[in-house]
């Protein structure tokens, strides 16, 4: 561990003077187990609400973008699948002509 690791550990209060790790302290366990604040908590409507006005933010892709891009994996998926087979059926013959 270099100095600036152990320096800004120490800031943090995670590693004593010396170097050594630092036994939480009080304050740190508390926050730790602390409940969340109760007025904080929206119901499903806030939820959704908020779900909603992210969803606005979102920039979706046209009608076209996503027929071109549907289209492409189509293609690729049936290349692939076709790349598969082709090597099923050479070595499916291979190990045939082998165990012959």
């Amino acid at each position: 561990m270099n100095r600036e690791t152990k320096r800004m550990l120490q800031r943090q209060g995670q590693l004593d003077k010396s170097g050594e790790p630092a036994a939480p302290s009080k304050a740190a366990q508390t926050q730790a187990r602390a409940k969340p604040d109760p007025s904080r908590r929206g119901g499903l409507r806030k939820y959704f609400s908020d779900v909603r006005s992210e969803l606005k933010k979102v920039k979706w892709p046209s009608r076209q973008d996503v027929v071109s891009y549907s289209s492409l994996v189509f293609v690729m998926l049936v290349l692939v699948i076709a790349f598969i087979f082709g090597l099923n059926l050479v070595f499916s013959k291979l190990v045939f002509f082998l165990f012959k």
